[in-house]
C-alpha cells in the first residue's frame, strides 16, 4: 500500500471538497478516490470523513492530519526538487486567497514575479470580496486588506494604503470641489459595501477618528466599480489608493481634501498557523512584502 498516493488522494478530496472533482484534479477515477480514502481511514482507525449520498464534511481529525500530511507531501515535492534541479527553485500548488480588485491590480504583477523565478511553481488564486475560511476552504495564505477581526489566525503585517476621496473634473466643475467632509452628506456618492462601516465612511484628522455619512446614490461590493463611477463624473469615490492610482496618474480623477485626510488601512498576509509552514508560503510572503513595500515607495 502506498501511503503518500492515499494521503495525496485524501489532500485533494479535502481541498476539492468532492470525490468527482479530486478524481478530475488527479486524473484518477471516483472509485479509486473512494478507496483510497477507505485505506486511509482503516490504516490510521480513525473516521476523516463523514460521508452522505448528498454532502461531505472532514472531522476534527481528518482536518488536522491534513493540515500535517500537507505539509510533509510539500516538504517531499520540495526536496525532490531541490535534488534533481539542485536549486532553491519553488515547485508544486500554491492557493491563494485575495480581494478582487487587489487582486487584480497588485497581486498578479507580484505573482507574475515569482513564477517567473519559479517556472514549476503552481499558483491557484481565486479573487472574492468575502473573507474566506482557509482552513476548512483549503486555502495556504490570503491577504487582507482592512482592519482585521479577532482571530485565530497568524498576520503578518506588509503596509498600508492610503483612503483616497476623488471625483473627476466633470463631477468638480459641475459640483465644485468640496471645502470639507462633512458636505459629504450632500454630494452623490458611490458606496464600497466592502467597508466595515454600513453606509458611513471613516476620515483620520489630527490622529482622531472622524465618521461620515455621505449622500449615497448607488452602492457596490467593488473599490475598482466605484473608482469608475466615479470617472463617469456622476458621484465621488472613497477608494483604496491603489484601485484609483492609473486614473489620478491620466487626471481622469482628482484628489480631494488631501490635507483633511490621512486615513490608511493595512494590508495583511494571513496564513492559519505559525507552525507548518510550506516553503512556498513564506517565500510568497516575504516575496509578496518586498513587492509592496517597492510599488508604495
Amino acid at each position: 500500500m502506498d501511503k503518500l498516493n492515499l494521503m495525496t488522494s485524501f489532500i485533494a478530496v479535502a481541498e476539492e471538497g468532492s470525490f468527482t472533482a479530486a478524481a478530475n484534479r488527479l486524473g484518477k477515477t471516483k472509485a479509486l478516490i473512494s478507496t483510497h480514502i477507505s485505506q486511509l481511514e482503516d490504516l490510521l482507525k480513525v473516521r476523516l470523513l463523514i460521508r452522505s449520498t448528498r454532502s461531505m464534511q472532514i472531522t476534527s481529525e481528518g482536518q488536522s492530519y491534513y493540515e500535517q500530511a500537507k505539509k510533509i507531501l510539500d516538504d517531499i515535492v520540495t526536496l525532490e526538487a531541490q535534488l534533481l534541479h539542485e536549486s532553491q527553485s519553488l515547485v508544486g500548488r500554491l492557493r491563494i486567497s485575495a480581494p478582487t480588485t487587489f487582486g487584480e491590480l497588485v497581486l498578479m504583477p507580484c505573482i507574475a514575479e515569482l513564477t517567473s523565478a519559479n517556472p514549476e511553481l503552481e499558483i491557484e488564486l481565486l479573487l472574492n470580496d468575502r473573507f474566506v475560511d482557509l482552513i476548512s476552504e483549503g486555502f495556504d495564505v490570503a491577504l487582507r486588506v482592512g482592519n482585521l477581526a479577532d482571530s485565530s489566525l497568524i498576520a503578518r503585517p506588509a503596509g498600508f494604503t492610503k483612503m483616497i476621496l476623488c471625483a473627476s473634473p466633470e463631477f468638480i466643475e459641475h459640483y465644485g470641489e468640496p471645502e470639507s467632509i462633512h458636505q459629504l452628506a450632500d454630494l452623490p456618492c458611490v458606496f464600497d459595501t466592502n467597508h466595515r462601516q454600513a453606509g458611513s465612511w471613516s476620515f483620520t484628522q489630527d490622529k482622531q477618528i472622524v465618521e461620515v455619512k455621505p449622500y449615497i446614490t448607488v452602492r457596490v461590493n467593488s473599490a475598482l466599480a466605484s473608482a469608475n463611477m466615479a470617472r463617469t463624473g456622476r458621484v465621488i469615490a472613497y477608494c483604496p489608493e491603489f484601485s484609483v492610482h492609473a486614473m489620478l496618474e491620466k487626471g481622469e480623477l482628482i484628489s480631494l481634501l488631501p490635507h483633511e485626510n490621512k486615513s490608511q488601512i493595512p494590508v495583511n498576509v494571513i496564513y492559519p498557523h505559525r507552525q507548518h509552514l510550506s516553503s512556498r508560503v513564506t517565500t510568497f510572503t516575504q516575496h509578496f512584502i518586498d513587492y509592496w513595500h517597492r510599488i508604495t515607495g
